[in-house]
């Protein structure tokens, strides 16, 4: 049992023992709680060394826990990212990999394994991919809402109906940052001057306007997260509860959501709970979200999912200088727009293969709306917008792209065609064929792939 390893004494100690807690209250089976946002990109974030966007009980949960860095998502899409959480399955393995898609009814979610172990299982807010009936019925609690102003009231409200003589697992799930933007977000709104622009969007009044309402839903999400937070401190359950915070995909923003980058599927990556993890510790070790749901059942002591594809982070939990890993992948599939990238993770590197070169990858449909997109649209037809800025217009575009982590972390010069990278090209295309040989990810033929939304024009480059 994974409890008998964890020196419980020792560990206990060097963390400080919480209030009204000693080494023998460990719980066997603690409650689990994953914040997932909607659309927050990793670097918005205060823990992360943002420093305009104030979420100060995120970092809280990082400065009592432990930030991953290189932690990265399967899909740079809302449900198939999802699914893949609660399968702790690739997207193309869950049948569910295109936007909108529902996962199968015979699919097994990590939270039927934790029922089946005692488990009181609920997810609130935003239900995508999850969000069939055959599905849904399968929590104990579930409310799919829209709102997202009421998200906090909505989480603490189902904490407090929640049985007392079972440990729950919750999965809040957050509308936050997602689009439409609101005025009236957040009570202290941000000032388009103060923002910091990306170095891959144009510096424009409608893009400063457009990215200050997008800190607003991350501070509004974070104002959420505090209101849980200080319910289970109101019931001494924080000690007991182990807590996630991460996101589905990256920012709503051009070269970001839906592409396979660091922009798109890398994700800040949270984890507290002092019975494990030390407080204030940081790891670069590499780690997918397909790991989540192993990692968890193996912590409650519960039956494994039948065909995970993940692994367990525990060791990296206990000593964040180990590593698990040396590759993580990901996907992007059907978006508003036919699409069928890979990417290939490591530590050094991240390497995508594009099926499609001859189509452009544009930003999703609701940025498309935006003020700040058509002014960049308007700039690129005529002939004025940065190149650096025109990757949502390419088309054709690279079939293979390489970026290297450490010099180039927003994805920005593609150095796939140097000859210096031969070998490491080489090494990562045939890493890519193997695990799509595992997974069964095979490419189908563009005829076979589901077209555009034919509510939204593609728009093509020159």
């Amino acid at each position: 049992m994974m409890k008998k390893n964890l020196h419980r004494t020792a560990l206990l100690l060097s963390i400080g023992l919480p209030y009204g807690m000693h080494a023998g209250e460990i719980p066997d089976k603690p409650n689990i709680l994953i914040f997932i946002a909607d659309d927050l990109g990793w670097e918005e974030v205060g823990a992360y060394g943002h420093p305009v966007v104030r979420t100060p009980n995120i970092d809280s949960l990082a400065l009592n826990g432990l930030r991953f860095d290189n932690f990265f998502l399967t899909a740079s899409s809302s449900s198939p990212s999802r699914a893949s959480i609660f399968t702790g399955m690739y997207p193309s393995s869950t049948r569910a990999q295109n936007l909108h898609d529902k996962l199968p009814s015979e699919a097994t979610l990590f939270t039927d394994c934790l029922q089946k172990n005692g488990y009181y299982t609920m997810l609130v807010g935003k239900n995508h991919g999850t969000n069939s009936p055959e599905i849904e019925k399968r929590f104990d609690y579930l409310k799919s809402v829209g709102k997202p102003w009421k998200m906090g009231d909505l989480w603490v409200e189902a904490l407090r109906q929640r049985p007392k003589d079972k440990p729950f697992f919750m999965f809040a799930a957050s509308l936050d940052p997602h689009r439409p933007y609101k005025q009236g977000a957040y009570d202290n709104p941000y000032r388009p001057s103060e923002v910091i622009i990306p170095p891959y969007l144009p510096d424009s009044p409608e893009m400063r306007e457009d990215i200050a309402d997008y800190y607003n839903e991350v501070t509004r999400f974070d104002t959420h997260v505090g209101a849980v937070l200080n319910l289970l401190r109101e019931e001494k359950e924080l000690t007991n509860t182990l807590i996630i915070v991460m996101t589905d995909n990256g920012r709503p923003f051009a070269q970001c959501k839906t592409r396979v980058n660091t922009q798109g599927i890398k994700s800040p990556f949270i984890v507290f709970y002092p019975h494990i993890v030390r407080k204030g510790g940081v790891t670069s070790s590499l780690a997918s979200a397909v790991d989540i749901a192993p990692t968890l059942l193996e912590i409650a002591d519960a039956k494994r999912s039948p065909g995970l594809q993940g692994i367990s982070l525990l060791p990296i939990l206990n000593n964040p200088d180990t590593e698990v890993r040396e590759f993580a992948f990901a996907e992007h599939n059907w978006h508003a727009f036919k699409a069928y990238e890979r990417a290939v993770i490591t530590k050094e590197f991240i390497y995508i293969k594009n099926w499609l070169p001859h189509l452009s990858n544009p930003v999703v449909g609701d940025a498309m709306r935006t003020p700040a997109y058509l002014q960049m649209l308007a700039d690129f037809e005529k002939g004025r917008l940065g190149e650096i800025y025109q990757d949502c217009f390419i088309a054709p575009r690279s079939e293979e792209e390489l970026y290297s982590l450490a010099k180039d972390i927003h994805c920005l010069n593609n150095i796939a065609h140097k000859r210096t990278m031969k070998e490491e090209l080489s090494r990562l295309r045939l890493v890519l064929k193997v695990w799509q040989e595992s997974v069964g990810d095979v490419f189908p033929g563009e005829e076979n792939i589901k077209q555009d939304d034919g509510r939204f024009a593609r728009p093509l480059g020159r």
